[in-house]
């Protein structure tokens, strides 16, 4: 009789511990996708080189130089390719992106 009574009394708040405990399942499965990092993988530095997409490849690639007159790395955020990035850029707008990033 008293669990009966108990429930009657609290099942508002029941209700409102059961619906956030099922909302914030859902928000611990929510999570945000990393960006996507590409390195600079050409010796090209000819004219448009640098925003062409089939210069570059997905990963870190390896370490970067402060100095130098190549991109070393882009991140592509979730939901863009990397043409949304650099597509249509000219060389010198390629390196403004990262200026503290070059490889030689």
């Amino acid at each position: 009789m008293k669990i009966n009574q108990f429930l009657k009394i609290n099942a508002v708040a029941i209700v409102a511990i059961i619906f956030t405990g099922a909302l914030m399942s859902f928000k611990i499965v929510e999570k945000k996708a990393a960006d996507k990092q590409f390195y600079y993988n050409s010796t090209s530095t000819s004219a448009g080189a640098f925003a062409n997409v089939s210069n570059w490849a997905e990963g870190a690639g390896s370490s970067c130089l402060t100095t130098g007159n190549k991109p070393c790395t882009i991140a592509v955020p979730e939901g863009q390719d990397l043409v949304d990035v650099i597509g249509g850029m000219t060389n010198a707008q390629v390196l403004a992106i990262h200026p503290s990033e070059r490889r030689q």
